[in-house]
């Protein structure tokens, strides 16, 4: 067996981070590189990385060590097993107890081995370690709550008629709301009310934007600056699925929160297109169109 490891005088550990990533990196000599990492929205993951290694065929097990000047013997306390895929062995969402580790100055090891029978392990060496586990701790806990490929584009839920959100609203619109804080290159917030077509198509559309005006309000309330959010209602124009039974109703009748980055692209959407038919009854939608 081939072991790697960072001579205590020469080993440390790099953390950086903020609001939308914190990321924790140890290197190994003539290996490669620990990295704890933790994406807003995301699960915490501890990957073992290095480019010379073949890319397949390897089988890793990720283990924590108690170093031999703790008071009680070393020994492994735990076991994680991963695939060296694309230059690492990556473990996700089992990062935690390796953070924990660290901050009570135990140690990680990686054992690998391949089909031909060849061996090599992997250590860290926990030399500040713990101070650095401090900086991680306090950087996961300001994490946003979503990444923006997560809030870019969420929807709101409700009863039939309704004007109060479904369960679970109020998380999306934190979420969005302090995305928005974080990101000064957010310079726009669509929010789009939409019914199904139970009831009559003008009261419809006063219900979307009762909807829409009601979700901005809380927006604004959770820091969002009223200057970058555009609110419209739509009624039961739109529909993303058939009006025919009540699952189909029930996906219809939603607001969407839309958050638009500076110099995206963005292409013409129907939620943004006014048609002012949508405000006479159907009876008169019916006859203007020969129906």
């Amino acid at each position: 067996m081939v072991k790697f490891g960072t001579p205590l005088e020469r080993a440390g550990w790099k953390f950086d981070g903020d609001k939308f990533q914190c990321r924790l990196i140890h290197e190994v000599d003539n290996f490669g590189r620990f990295v704890l990492r933790r994406h807003a929205g995301h699960p915490l993951s501890l990957a073992l990385e290095a480019d010379w290694l073949p890319g397949q065929g390897i089988d890793a097990e990720f283990s924590l060590q108690k170093p031999g000047w703790q008071p009680s013997s070393p020994d492994v306390a735990h076991h994680y097993s991963a695939h060296w895929q694309q230059s690492q062995a990556r473990l996700v969402g089992a990062g935690e107890p390796f953070l924990q580790a660290l901050e009570l100055g135990w140690n990680w090891q990686v054992d690998l081995g391949d089909q031909l029978g060849q061996q090599w392990r992997v250590s860290s060496a926990n030399v500040q370690g713990q101070s650095a586990a401090l900086e991680m701790r306090q950087c996961l806990n300001q994490l946003l709550p979503m990444s923006y490929e997560q809030v870019r584009r969420l929807e709101i839920r409700y009863s039939s008629g309704g004007v109060e959100p479904a369960f679970g609203a109020a998380d999306n619109i934190h979420a969005a709301a302090a995305y928005v804080q974080a990101d000064a290159r957010i310079n726009k917030v669509l929010v789009d009310g939409h019914t199904d077509s139970d009831g009559d198509s003008l009261s419809n559309l006063v219900l979307s934007r009762t909807r829409a005006d009601e979700i901005a309000a809380r927006l604004v309330a959770a820091g969002v600056p009223a200057a970058k959010i555009e609110i419209r209602g739509h009624g039961e124009r739109f529909p993303l699925v058939s009006n025919g039974s009540a699952a189909g109703r029930a996906k219809n009748r939603r607001v969407t929160i839309r958050l638009v980055m500076a110099g995206d692209d963005q292409a013409p959407s129907q939620e943004a297109a006014p048609d002012m038919s949508s405000t006479l009854p159907k009876i008169l939608n019916a006859q203007e169109s020969g129906e």
